[in-house]
């Protein structure tokens, strides 16, 4: 065969049927083999990214309600303890109250003690005078 010439370059036209030839056949022989793995592998993987994405989801969607179940129970608790600093507050208040009317009562109770002594030491003083 013979050998032509492209843009300066001398090219055998038997070298070049030859490389065809080989191309194809390499090509044929990667279609059966390799590319079935290949495409098994890539399709295997794609199925495990599908099944990790509905996961996460599903993680989401239990996320979200676990935050909103979160927040009723915050709010809850934050209920709760106001309504105990009130009661509290009523509590303290009382014992406060009650504290100061004892205070008064040992407060008046001393005073008459204290005036009935004084009497009972004047009027001993007046008898000795």
């Amino acid at each position: 065969m013979g050998d032509i010439t492209i843009f300066g370059l001398p090219i055998s036209l038997g070298t070049m049927i030859y490389q065809a030839i080989i191309f194809t056949v390499l090509v044929f022989i990667l279609k059966k083999l390799v590319f079935k793995k290949i495409v098994g592998a890539m399709d295997s993987r794609k199925s495990h990214i599908e099944n990790q994405l509905q996961l996460t989801e599903q993680y989401r969607i239990e996320a979200e309600k676990n935050l909103e179940s979160s927040i009723e129970v915050l709010n809850q608790a934050r209920k709760d303890a106001r309504e105990i600093m009130k009661y509290s507050e009523k509590e303290a208040n009382l014992m406060i109250s009650a504290a100061k009317a004892e205070a008064r009562e040992i407060l008046q109770t001393a005073k008459e003690d204290a005036f009935r002594s004084r009497s009972f030491e004047h009027k001993d003083h007046i008898k000795g005078a």
